[in-house]
């Protein structure tokens, strides 16, 4: 007997009174992976999505800005003009 069972002998010794091993449910755990897995992958495709989204967006904020910086030098020598 390693010391985990020994600790574990103890603890059920101790706190079960009624002399019945306590076990996990064996039955709840595949449901509780599949379901474990599949919001796993729900949050990453949302956050995928999401960022890209959001990459999107700022690659289209820098072209205007890009875009805007390129204009203003051509609409300067025009107000120069008039």
């Amino acid at each position: 007997m390693n010391a985990s069972q020994a600790a574990r002998a103890a603890w059920l010794s101790c706190c079960n009174q009624s002399g019945v091993q306590l076990g996990l449910p064996e039955g709840p755990r595949p449901v509780q992976a599949a379901v474990l897995g599949v919001l796993s992958l729900l949050v990453l495709c949302g956050v995928l999505f999401l960022g890209g989204g959001l990459l999107l967006r700022a690659q289209g904020l820098r072209a205007l800005l890009a875009h805007g910086q390129h204009a203003s030098p051509e609409a300067e020598p025009g107000s120069e003009d008039s």
